[in-house]
């Protein structure tokens, strides 16, 4: 009998981590298989990539990973990159601009009455969280709606929705509340209130943010590299088709692969028009999930030319001072490893949902733009000694309201074709985490099945 066919469409980190999973999954029953991985791009990682420059290391997508993801974790052992990892720094300071001036985000409830960043009259609304009203039934809040019962209307622009478009480049008021943010709605659920339910974890450890020390693109390029025979760049897939015993892959160049399992590890869009020749109504739900462009632009600078301490992570920035900066990192005060001696790297994050039409700039404008915007708040007097600019189309998934039923459906009707899978951070958490929890369930699951069907020769290895 032939060795199991798999092709994993995607060369993202979930796509990488899905095959690599696959791959040891089946080394780990002696079972031959056949793995592809088809990247359309000319290098893989997706948004999981860093450039190293004169000493700067600059992430263009993810800067780092909380200690909370025990796939990630296992993952990072099974790589062997464990001692590459570093923790940022644990500067609690973080701010948002609003006013047209830095304010510090409240970290307690000392810390809040002494906030300049909303009014006593809605720092009251927000002592009086634990009496709000109950949620609305079965109804599928926004984050806006679920943030302004709770801790009233003021705190839930300045705080919440800065924090959602800083974080998600999405609106606050579209976005569902129990796919977003399901831990927030499993707090209210258990305990009542938020303010109750963190008083109840208290004793937990707060997770941690790491990196490695060469930037999140440490992990893609180790996963590539342990890929290496079946990794295929500036291989797009045009459509893939149902034949009598599996599936034809079709490229938009080259020959068709046949294959016994597909893994879409696509953005939803993609993975919308290469079902659609077989199942419109899977495609239908697939091309339904938005999504927002982004761009980051890194910014160096020497220290002596920046007048404000970059005492803190960075900061977001509130709907109300009408820029295109969703947020900046101080990326050299969070990872000190980041720049070198005298210098400071700033990431400045742009576009989202509030400004779409960055996405249409080019790289000088969008840098231009970055450079204005962050000039005039930390006091910056003299012009940036490099830029590194990425842009993001399509970047991150939006779980608007209703996303719960589009992705319970997605996945019903993909489980109705045998051999077809689909992952990622369209369906299962739009974190680093999320990605690659999603995409070794899903190896897992492809190994179950072709462990199952593919009977092991004695001394047969993968």
């Amino acid at each position: 009998m032939t060795a199991p066919r798999i092709v994993v469409a995607g060369g993202g980190i979930t796509g990488l981590a899905a095959a690599f999973t696959i791959q040891q999954e089946a080394a780990k029953t002696r079972t031959p298989i056949d793995l592809v991985v088809l990247e359309a791009g000319s290098e893989a990682g997706g948004h999981a990539r860093t450039i190293t420059e004169d000493g700067f290391i600059v992430d263009r997508g993810p800067d780092g990973f909380l200690d909370r993801g025990a796939d990630t974790l296992a993952l990072i052992d099974e790589l062997n990159l464990r001692a590459r990892l570093i923790p940022a720094n644990p500067i609690r300071n973080r701010y948002i601009l609003s006013g047209c001036a830095l304010r510090r985000v409240p970290s307690g409830p000392a810390s809040l009455l002494a906030s300049d960043a909303i009014g006593w009259r809605g720092k009251l609304r927000m002592m009086r969280e634990p009496w709000a009203a109950p949620p609305p039934g079965d109804k599928d809040e926004t984050v806006f709606e679920f943030a302004e019962r709770r801790i009233g209307r003021e705190a839930a622009e300045t705080f919440v929705d800065t924090a959602v478009g800083g974080i998600s480049g999405g609106d606050s008021r579209a976005l569902s509340v129990k796919s977003q943010f399901p831990l927030m709605k499993e707090m209210e659920r258990e305990h009542g209130s938020l303010v109750k339910a963190m008083f109840a974890r208290r004793k937990i450890a707060r997770p941690r943010l790491w990196s490695f020390d060469r930037g999140m693109g440490t992990m893609t390029a180790e996963l590539a590299s342990k890929l290496r025979g079946a990794l295929r760049l500036n291989t797009p897939v045009d459509r893939i088709e149902k034949t009598g015993e599996g599936w034809r892959v079709r490229l938009a160049g080259g020959a068709p692969i046949e294959a016994d399992h597909v893994v879409l590890a696509l953005p939803a869009h993609a993975a919308a028009r290469v079902t659609a020749g077989f199942d419109r109504e899977l495609s239908r739900p697939l091309a339904a999930i938005p999504y927002v462009d982004f761009a980051v632009v890194g910014l160096a600078y020497r220290t002596s030319d920046i007048a404000r301490p970059l005492d803190g992570t960075g900061y977001l920035v509130a709907r109300t001072e009408d820029l295109s900066t969703l947020g900046v990192l101080w990326e050299s005060s969070l990872f000190p490893q980041r720049a070198p001696q005298g210098m400071a790297l700033l990431r400045v994050i742009l576009g989202g949902a509030r400004r779409p039409e960055v996405s249409a700039f080019d790289d000088q404008s969008v840098a231009e733009l970055a450079v204005k915007e962050a000039t005039g708040v930390i006091g910056i007097s003299g012009k940036p000694v490099h830029q590194w600019v990425s842009r993001w189309p399509s970047a991150i998934a939006q779980y608007t309201v209703g996303h719960d039923l589009r992705t319970s459906e997605i996945k019903r009707l993909a489980a109705s074709h045998p051999g077809l899978h689909v992952c990622g951070t369209a369906y299962d958490g739009v974190a680093f985490n999320d990605a690659i929890a999603s995409a070794r369930r899903t190896a897992r699951i492809v190994a179950q099945q072709f462990a199952q069907a593919v009977p092991v020769p004695a001394g047969a290895s993968a």
